[in-house]
């Protein structure tokens, strides 16, 4: 039998893990359908090809969307365990990375689909997000990791 004791301060780590990013998702979701409909990229369609993309810009514009949720639902599964193992030891400092990664990857939806630079390039103002993922996973393995399995 296994007993995890998680910290008294453990609420904002469940709020952003289990509440912030699946919510994120989800608006991720709500844009890309929304720009599926106005490209006309019928189902089951990824992405609109290149000849739909010249004669409509809200299809090139569905691709970035559809491009930026693919890389969210790349990303969110390692990172919200991260930020639940991470806050096992350090609950504030998981909870307010993951709302930073939350604020980054919102920016780079914001700037994938609406800032009207070509190829995406607008992504970049949300690439932050890469760092915090990275000392999130760092935090988990070698922070928390350590004291739970003696590495």
């Amino acid at each position: 039998m296994v007993v995890l004791n998680l910290p008294e301060n453990y609420g904002p780590v469940i709020a952003v893990s289990l509440g912030a990013i699946p919510f994120l998702g989800f608006i991720h979701g709500i844009i890309t359908t929304g720009l599926r409909k106005v490209a006309k990229v019928p189902y089951p369609h990824n992405y609109a090809t290149v000849e739909q993309c010249r004669e409509n810009a809200k299809a090139e514009q569905f691709n970035c969307a559809q491009r930026a949720h693919a890389n969210f639902l790349e990303n969110s599964p390692h990172t919200t365990l991260s930020i639940l193992v991470s806050g096992l030891k350090y609950p504030q400092l998981a909870a307010g990375l993951g709302v930073a990664w939350c604020v980054a990857r919102a920016l780079f939806l914001y700037g994938y689909v609406y800032s009207g630079k070509p190829q995406g390039r607008g992504r970049y103002i949300g690439s932050w997000f890469w760092p915090v993922q990275w000392i999130l996973m760092g935090l988990s393995v070698f922070g928390v990791g350590r004291d739970l399995f003696s590495i």
